[in-house]
Formats: C-alpha cells, structure tokens, sequence
C-alpha cells in the first residue's frame, strides 16, 4: 500500500499536471483540508441541469446532501464515470486513495467536471460537506448557478474519533432537535455522537422489560425554590407539582441511529453505573444497599454491589441497549462512584473480605462484570477514567475528563483511549468574562483556548500515542433547559473542536481560523443557528507596568471592530474612539468597549473598572496557599489591577479551600492610608463563600502587627445552596495612618458536612 508521506505528494503532481493557475484563493473550509490549491481564475458551474454520475448506491448519501446543500434535484445515473460528458459532476471509488482511510477524499475541479474520489462512500459524504463551504452561506438565494472555483484538494483526519457529546438527562432534548445537533456534527466532520441518556436526575430511554424506569424515571418533580436540575424527586401519579422530563420511546432511538447512520455518525449511548442513578432507585428500591439492622442506606446514586437483582437489572438493560445501537462501544459511565454506601453494607463488605477486595477494587469487580457481558455480546465497554480505580479489565476503554497535566498517566494504563480534556473541551464552561454570559458551570473555554487545545503530550512514545483514538467535546446541561440554550454553548467552539480532531498536528493557525470564520459564522446564520457572540465580545487586559501607570489592551478574539470610552459614557461607532493600539491609563477609570461587525453591534457595552490604588505592584507574601487549581499567578494575583471579575473559573482568582486567608502587603515606602477593599466572588452551590470576618492589621517594622479594622458579615449561612454567582470588594475603613506594611486575615464561614472556599482577586488600599 502506498504510504501518506509519499502518496500526498503523488497526488499533487497528478493533479496539478497541466494546470497553469495565476491566481490562488485561500478558502474559508473548516477543518482545514491537508492540501489546498484553488484558483480564481475559472470554476466549475453546478446547474439544475448538470448531470450526477455514480458508481453505485452507497454512494447516494453524499449525493443527498449536495442535492441538499445546493437546492438542485439532481438528473442521477448510475455507470461508468470515465464515459461521462460533460460538464457534469462525477462520484467514484479509487482504491489507490486507501491510505487517506476511509474518510480521506479527493477534490478535482476545473471548468468542466466536479470530480469526488474517495476510498469509501464516507470520504465522499465529507468531500461534499467541504463543497457546502466552498458555495454561497446563503445558497437559496444565490441564483441558478453556483460556482465552484478551480483546483484541487486532498484530505483526511487526523483522529478516527472525532466526538460531540450531549447530556439529556438533566433536560429532555426533542428528537426532532437531535437529528439537528447530528446535522451539525456532521457539517464539521465530526463521527461519534455519545449521547448521555442516563443519569441520576432522569433516564431517558424506553426499556421494555423495565417499564418503570421510564413511566417512573423520566418524570421529576418541579418545585419553586429549586431549579429543575437540582431536584431528585421523581413525579408521581397524583402529585399536585407540575412534572418535567421525557424519554425516547424505542422506535425514536431507531430512527435517530439510521438518521446518524446516513450522516456516517455513530451513535454511542451511555447508561451509568454503578454511580450517577438516584432516579433508578426511586424506581426500585431494593437495589439500594441496607446497613447492619436492615434498612435502606440513603439513596447515594450507587447500586448495590452484592445484590444479584442489581446486576439483573443492567444485564437487561444492557440487552435492549444492544439491541438498539449497533455501536461498537457502549458507555456505562463509571464516574464519581462514592464508596460511603458499600462501606456501610454488611453484604457489600463480606463480598469485599472474600474476594480480598478494598472499596475501589469492589468497584472494578462491579465494572468488569459488565465488560466481561458486554464482550460476550459481541460489544466494547468504555467509561470514564474513573473505571481505572482498582483493577480494570485490559480490554476496556478509556474516556479521560480531567487535568491537561494527567493525559500521559493515563494513556500509560495501557488502554485505548478519548480525550475529553475537561479544561479545554467542557463546553458547559464559559465563553468569555462577559456579564451578558448566560449562567454556566464556572469553568473557562473560550474559542481559542478550544482551538489551541493539542492532544499529544509531548514526549509521549508511539506505543501509547497508538492507544490515542482521538478528541470529544461534552456538552452537560446543568444550565442548558432548552435547544436554543445548547446551540449557544455548542456555536461556534464546535468549529474550533473540528480542527483539533481533523488537521495534523503542527499545522493549525489561529489567525487563519479566525479568517475563516467569517465565512463559518454566514453559514450559521443562514442555518438559524443560535450561535454565541462571546468570541465578538470585547476583551480588556489591564497590565499594571508602574505603581502610577497601567497599560491597556482590547481585543476580541473573532474579527471585529472595536469602540471605547475611558469617561465612562457609553459607546458606539458614532462617538466613540476606534480602537487601534494599547493605549496608557495614569488614574483609575471606567472603560466601556462596544464590538461591531459588518456595521452591527454585536452586542450591549461592556464595561470594566481600571483602578490604580496604593498597593498596585506592591510586594505579597501569601500565608495561606491556594489549591493548585485555583493558584492564578500566586501572590502576584492580589496587586496585579487585574480583576477577575464574575467568574471565578478563569484563573484570575485565588481560591483557599478550608481554611483562613492571611496575607502581608508591603509597600513600595511608608503611605497615608484609610481602607482596604478585599475583592472576593461568591457561589454557594459550588461551596464558595464570602468570608465570615475581615481583619486589617499594621506594623512598623514588618513583624510587629497591631489590628487598625475589622469587617464582620451578617449573613448565617444556611441550605439549600443558591447557584448565583456574586462578587464584591469589602471595606475594612480606619483612621488615616502611615504605614509600609499591612496584613489582611479573613476567616472561611465553617459549614458542616462540606468544603468551604474562599476565593480573593485583589487587594485594594487607598
């Protein structure tokens, strides 16, 4: 077989020979093609009349979709392509172009036929989703004839998965929305949707044998102090509450896989356990553990692990599962499996000392059961990377959430594996640091953290490099109750994942995307697509360079103009300062920033508080060290002017977990002050907290401190925790003093049965 290294450049002479192009253009496709060469200077036309030759039927679904794509119905014939007249558009199988696998295509264009070559009827299929981007956004509008221009381009991917996943658990999504959200990964090439049907809070998924857990489990209660997402309690005949959720019904499932099936999209369901399915034992009881005097242990989401009847009931499930997806891979979760439950089960824990098991290796015992069921079936277990507590089965599969930092221990477990790195490939996180964001999970994964994602740790050695199967975004929809919620948080980030999981590594460009993209968002648009404006969203990047100056930076990370006000009026196009270069602030000031594209705003004003205060730059010395997640740029952070504004998962925030926050400022000389502001964020859902005291205190010398002000909070903290996320600067105010050295101590509010955080931003003294 021709090797890639040497048949790309093969192709390339075979393809150029006689062409004498003067002008090449520099398409907007996105991924981007391995090869492009195009040319301005003549192109084929697709007509109404223009004739479709194909090879043989498989071949129809990328015919579909030009016929699709282009609003023509095609005149098809099926026969030889080398007899066809032209112009006409020309569909065929080459075997020599195996080694772009089976998803790699070939191009040709020129004046009189529209040659697609590929291996495979898939290779086809995404050789027209690249032709979508080569026409009009708005091609019903176009006209008659749609020009394509010359050239050729040759292609293939980089990973042979290529995932979107999408939760419907937390809130049901209509099947009519599914089959648009495969459309959409299918438009930018993706192969897997791993759709998460099961869940603690609703399973959504008609099994037969098992009624209840559909007429029972798809159905919760919605009550008014409480967003539906954070209620467990299942809605019953009879209840007077209004009840939410729903399921797809068994033949819903079938259609939305032969729908995927058509678009080369594999559908891979997961149904959680052991953990993660609270629902499951509102249906039954009885698969819940018991303690020492018999009676049920609150329902933790984890299945009983001696209980027969618990394994009996996924065994079923499992089959009609089976029966319903062809997939290879089936999901079954696996993750944050607490342990506290078969601790606490006489039954569980004689299982454990006869097999010499601890907690985690009970847990495997559980998973391994379901691999060894899945194989018998003829089917391959994948989980999350939890399933690698304790002993797991070698031929299982492996899909890691966590740490960019912990991908190489991962993949030298030794199994195959999908990344879906949860700080860069989280799309329930954050789009930008915008006010006008709708609520989110609290990380941060703005569009060019997405695309500058790299799977491939370095250093990493061929044998687990081969264990890599590729790249996958989640969408989990805490905060997404509706279609329009998901497209937000999906566009445009989806293009960004696009190229990671497509183009070889080395050879993205940023600025070549964000070219790009002017075209991609015209395609959104022309779809109807809700896609977020976050990546048009201006940008302030305050940098303190002296105690009496700060310089600052605006941007946007997709193309557009931006205006800016420094009086704290609001801006516009009309009266407003384009903005051009970094400009230089002496004082503290209200900057407001407005982005236009196209002649439109693209959305309301931003606003940002530029302040210079006595502490600006000053020396810190921390006394309290935050979790290494939430380090930021470590003491540093609290004098830096940069403001982390409202959302503490950007990394602009220092976060102190249990325990009290100390830290020594010392000045640049001896300063008359009056006040310290401690700028803290608080989320009460996500154990953050205002501190419960402030304490300001002075020395002389550095070491001898004396206490010049305190702050006191008022509020007594009390369940359930509210998901609003709120930050603020304190003031502790005193009598004018002199001083070069100031100790700040705010002590975390102790709150039983949980983690408490304290996260500070900025110390602010004047």
């Amino acid at each position: 077989m021709i090797q890639l290294r040497t048949l790309v450049p093969f192709l390339i002479i075979l393809l150029t020979a006689g062409c004498h192009q003067k002008e090449t253009i520099s398409p907007s496709v996105i991924p981007e093609p391995l090869h492009v060469a195009l040319s301005g200077n003549s192109s084929f036309l697709i007509k109404p009349s223009t004739p479709v030759v194909i090879e043989d039927s498989s071949m129809l679904p990328a015919v579909t979709l030009l016929s699709e794509i282009s609003h023509i119905d095609f005149n098809l014939s099926f026969g030889d392509p080398k007899g066809t007249s032209h112009p006409a558009i020309v569909l065929a199988f080459d075997h020599r172009l195996d080694s772009l696998s089976q998803e790699g295509y070939v191009l040709d264009i020129n004046q009189q036929t529209l040659t697609i070559k590929a291996a495979g009827p898939q290779g086809l299929f995404y050789a027209v989703e690249t032709i979508r981007q080569l026409l009009p956004a708005d091609v019903a509008n176009s006209g008659s004839e749609l020009a394509l221009p010359a050239g050729h381009i040759i292609d293939r991917p980089r990973f042979e998965w290529r995932g979107m996943h999408l939760d419907v658990s937390r809130h049901f999504m209509p099947t009519a929305f599914i089959k648009k959200y495969i459309d959409y990964l299918a438009m930018h090439k993706l192969n897997v949707f791993h759709w998460h049907l099961v869940d603690g809070i609703g399973w959504r998924i008609e099994i037969k044998s098992h009624p209840e857990l559909t007429d029972i489990g798809a159905w919760r209660k919605v009550k008014p102090n409480l967003q539906p997402w954070q209620e467990f309690e299942v809605w019953r005949d009879g209840d007077e509450a209004p009840k939410y959720g729903g399921y797809y019904t068994q033949d819903e499932i079938r259609e939305i896989v032969a729908y995927a099936a058509e678009r080369f999209i594999t559908v891979v369901p997961e149904i959680e356990l052991p953990g993660h399915s609270e629902v499951v034992f509102q249906c039954y009881p009885h698969l819940c553990c018991k303690d020492a005097t018999g009676k049920f242990i609150k329902n933790s989401g984890v299945y009983c692990a001696s209980n027969p009847a618990a394994y009996q009931l996924l065994e079923d499930v499992l089959d009609e599962v089976i029966e319903l997806f062809p997939s290879n891979y089936i999901h079954i979760g696996g993750d944050e499996v607490s342990k506290t439950n078969w601790n606490n089960c006489p039954d569980c824990q004689q299982l454990m000392q006869r097999k010499a098991y601890d907690a985690y290796e009970l847990q495997s015992h559980f998973i391994n059961h379901f691999d060894t069921y899945l194989k018998s079936k003829g089917r391959q277990l994948i989980g999350w990377h939890e399933i690698l507590e304790g002993e797991l089965s070698p031929t299982a599969t492996v899909m890691y959430w966590g740490a960019e930092t912990g991908v190489t221990d991962c993949l030298k477990e030794g199994h195959p594996t999908v990344l879906t790195t949860g700080s860069h490939l989280y799309f329930d996180h954050y789009q930008s640091l915008s006010k006008q964001e709708p609520k989110a999970f609290g990380g941060y994964a703005p569009l060019k953290k997405v695309y500058d994602y790299e799977p491939v740790p370095d250093g990493l050695d061929q044998k687990h490099l081969n264990q890599l199967l590729g790249v996958q975004a989640n969408i989990w929809t805490e905060y997404m109750p509706n279609e329009k919620h998901v497209e937000y948080m999906l566009f445009p980030r989806i293009a960004a994942l696009s190229e990671v999981a497509w183009q070889k590594k080395g050879t993205k460009n940023w600025e070549h995307f964000r070219y790009k993209m002017n075209q991609m968002l015209k395609h959104y648009e022309a779809m109807d697509i809700n896609y977020a404006y976050s990546a048009l969203r201006p940008t302030v990047q305050v940098e303190l360079l002296n105690a009496q100056q700060l310089k600052v930076s605006l941007s946007t990370e997709l193309e557009a103009d931006i205006y800016y006000t420094t009086d704290g009026t609001e801006p516009n196009s009309e009266s407003a300062t384009l903005y051009k270069q970094p400009f230089m602030l002496s004082e503290s000031a209200t900057i407001k920033t407005i982005a236009y594209k196209d002649g439109q705003a693209t959305g309301k004003a931003e606003s940002r508080e530029a302040i210079l205060h006595k502490a600006a730059g000053a020396e810190v010395t921390l006394h309290s060290a935050p979790e290494a997640k939430y380090a930021s740029n470590g003491p540093a952070t609290l004098t830096d002017t940069d403001f982390g504004g409202d959302k503490w998962g950007n990394g602009k925030w220092l976060g102190i977990l249990d325990k009290d926050f100390e830290a020594s400022i010392q000045l640049s000389e001896p300063k008359q002050i009056n006040s310290l502001k401690l700028s803290c964020i608080e989320e009460n859902g996500a154990g953050i907290f205002y501190p419960s005291s402030i304490e300001v205190s002075v020395s002389d010398n550095g070491e001898d401190y004396k206490p010049v002000g305190t702050w006191d909070n008022k509020v007594n903290y009390q369940p359930p925790w509210s998901s609003a996320v709120s930050n603020t600067q304190f003031p502790v105010t005193f009598e004018p003093l002199t001083t070069q050295f100031i100790r700040v101590k705010a002590s975390y509010p102790k709150i039983k049965g949980m983690g408490v955080f304290l996260f500070i931003d900025e110390v602010v003294i004047e």
